[in-house]
């Protein structure tokens, strides 16, 4: 794929899973049931894994095969893994990239692929919030008991901190990306 056809996913998926999270918080609003709840928690996990993703594609139509991006990088972006079949020949495996270090991942390697310095900020508890609604979403999307379906107080409180820390978190990468941008477009001289 190439990085057009890259940003072109990106931005439609953006719009897609974003109408879906606002479509949720609007029928949270006007019927907060247990469904609505684990609903927005669906929609929510769904918009932050799905730009991940996306952003991981762009990078790698950008800057596969490039000096940027090391190999070990380009296999994690592309979520394989090399093995043996049962003849001995080379195959490639997919591997599945842990959340929320995959979302870590995506973070910084988008940043990279603006050449901007960038540093997700683990240290605000919006980080703390999001792990824990982790595990409110793996409790939701893998029930286990009746419990496990019905959100608490802690557990919507801990999805709406995860939510504010996403928004915070993407506009900081995103106005980094941006001054990034303007220094490269201004150094090696801009194309338009």
């Amino acid at each position: 794929m190439n990085r057009a056809d890259a940003v072109a996913q990106l931005q439609q998926t953006w719009e897609i899973l974003n109408a879906d999270l606002d479509a949720a918080v609007k029928y949270g609003r006007l019927d907060n049931t247990p469904y609505a709840q684990r609903a927005l928690v669906r929609a929510f996990f769904a918009a932050v894994e799905g730009l991940s993703f996306q952003m991981r594609q762009v990078t790698l139509a950008s800057l596969a095969g490039t000096e940027f991006i090391t190999e070990q990088e380009v296999q994690l972006l592309r979520e394989v893994r090399h093995s043996l079949d049962e003849k001995g020949h080379p195959k490639e495996t997919p591997v599945f990239l842990p959340f929320p270090e995959s979302l870590l991942f995506s973070l910084s390697i988008y940043a990279k692929n603006h050449g901007a310095v960038f540093e997700v900020d683990k240290s605000q508890q919006g980080w703390q919030a999001l792990r824990q609604a982790t595990k409110v979403r793996n409790n939701v999307t893998h029930p286990k008991t009746p419990e496990s379906l019905t959100l608490t107080s802690v557990d919507l409180q801990a999805l709406m901190n995860a939510s504010r820390w996403w928004q915070a978190t993407l506009l900081s990468l995103f106005k980094a990306c941006n001054e990034a941008d303007e220094y490269w477009n201004a150094k090696l001289g801009d194309p338009k």
